[in-house]
């Protein structure tokens, strides 16, 4: 395996936002229910997962007690963030102590962009199904959002290569993870721009209004033909546009990734395996099977000359 194919990635924040959780979640295939067992990180909990095969997440799931904390930041400060790709911080929304929270991610910003200053920073602001009803246009997620902005802003001020932060309401107990995780993992594969165009071929082969290519394992999103996988409807290309792209759901994406994972457990518990769907609805169709090992393909089409054929029965012929 070489160096190149290997992003250590770090993952923090205050002890009940929910890391280990939501680890769990993505690559241990627990469901939201499962995770009330789990109990709280101690330390540095180091695991390897690989990805596509070849690109392997060297993950830190770093256990969030203050004394664990500080330790990070003075006697372990150069081990815990040097050479890393991605760090990934974890807010409470519901925590009733977010001065103290917002410090703590003040200090590990500083730390990693002493030791990693290109690292990329995705906070993801965890728990937002407690607060959704109360807040349903977001107003606190949108003012949590700008004061971390602007932390990173002043603390990254003198580093003029430092990594971008972006930011992602969170819940276990939705699809919203798998969009932020998907984020993450795309900007780490090493050889993206060669796979997207190899999308493109496809798409534009097909007449489809786009490919999608998900992880086998995590079946989370990886990459897509056309513009970037998170991007905004404002930054579609032209054949997405042409082709109806801005009239699907946004979310789904992560959609797919919950409800595929949702159901091959179901098939696990059943005996059943899960090889991949077909359906159709009007003027849509789409088509998700096994693409290698590793991953599976999703096309879709917006074309009403394509539809969704019975499968060919050799017995009538």
């Amino acid at each position: 395996m070489s160096s190149a194919s290997r992003r250590k990635v770090l993952l923090m924040g205050k002890s009940g936002s929910g890391k280990t959780s939501m680890r769990s979640v993505i690559f241990s295939n627990y469901t939201a229910k499962d995770t009330r067992r789990l109990g709280a990180t101690i330390d540095v909990e180091q695991s390897a997962v690989r990805l596509l095969g070849s690109l392997v997440l060297n993950l830190w799931d770093c256990g969030g007690q203050d004394a664990f904390l500080d330790n990070y930041l003075s006697a372990q400060r150069d081990t815990v963030f040097s050479n890393v790709a991605v760090l990934i911080y974890v807010f409470d929304i519901t925590s009733t102590e977010w001065e103290k929270d917002l410090h703590y991610f003040e200090d590990n910003v500083t730390a990693l962009r002493e030791n990693s200053s290109e690292a990329g920073v995705w906070v993801l602001i965890n728990k937002m199904d407690l607060v959704d009803k109360d807040d349903p246009k977001r107003v606190k997620y949108a003012d949590y959002c700008e004061q971390v902005r602007a932390l990173n802003a002043r603390v990254s001020a003198d580093e003029p290569a430092a990594g971008s932060l972006r930011c992602f309401p969170t819940s276990i107990w939705d699809e919203s993870l798998y969009k932020a995780w998907s984020s993450v993992i795309h900007t780490l594969i090493p050889n993206i721009d060669l796979i997207t165009t190899h999308l493109n071929f496809m798409r534009d082969l097909l007449g489809a209004a786009e490919c999608v290519v998900f992880e086998a394992e995590t079946f989370l999103a990886m990459a897509k033909s056309g513009s970037p996988i998170d991007c905004d409807p404002s930054e579609l290309e032209d054949v997405e546009v042409a082709r109806g792209v801005p009239h699907l759901d946004r979310q789904r994406f992560e959609k797919i990734s919950e409800i595929v994972k949702s159901f091959r457990k179901t098939c696990q518990r059943t005996g059943e395996v899960f090889t991949g769907f077909e359906t159709a609805f009007d003027g849509l169709c789409v088509v998700l099977e096994p693409m290698s090992k590793n991953t599976y393909i999703l096309v879709v089409s917006v074309d009403p000359r394509v539809r969704e054929y019975p499968p060919f029965d050799s017995s009538s012929h």
